[in-house]
């Protein structure tokens, strides 16, 4: 008689965890990958070309490639690659796929800076990477 009520309990216990991890791999975890990603940043002079077509590293270890320099309406922008991960998981209210990209913010602005020539401005305290959504 225990028998016959233990599996049906273990069971249900199996299917709660066997959802609880489907859940925390689908929201937290997802479907990740190595990329780039491109990002760009004004500038308030002409920051020449010189830095175009070099790989640069940033001081949190990830790779930076500068692409291009554009002007638009007197404006110079700095395009460049970052290497990091990419991140496709589901977002639950409301639910999507969500693609984010894991970068340390603080540290491309700095060494994009320093790609452009401009004064180096003090490195704030590096957050870390953080998970930026791209959708």
């Amino acid at each position: 008689m225990a028998v016959s009520l233990f599996k049906p309990v273990l069971v249900a216990l199996g299917a709660g965890v066997l959802t609880t991890i489907s859940y925390y791999i689908s929201t937290a975890v997802g479907l990740q990958s190595e990329g780039w990603h491109e990002v760009s940043m004004e500038m308030p002079r002409n920051p020449g070309y010189a830095a175009v077509g070099q790989s640069y590293s940033t001081p949190d270890g990830s790779k930076l490639l500068v692409t291009a320099v554009t002007r638009h309406e007197g404006k110079f922008t700095l395009h460049a690659k970052v290497q990091g991960t990419h991140r496709y998981a589901l977002a639950m209210f409301p639910t999507r796929w969500e693609h984010t990209f894991a970068m340390d913010t603080p540290s491309v602005e700095w060494t994009l800076r320093q790609a452009g020539g401009l004064p180096p401005a003090p490195l704030s305290k590096a957050a870390g990477r953080q998970w930026h959504v791209l959708n």
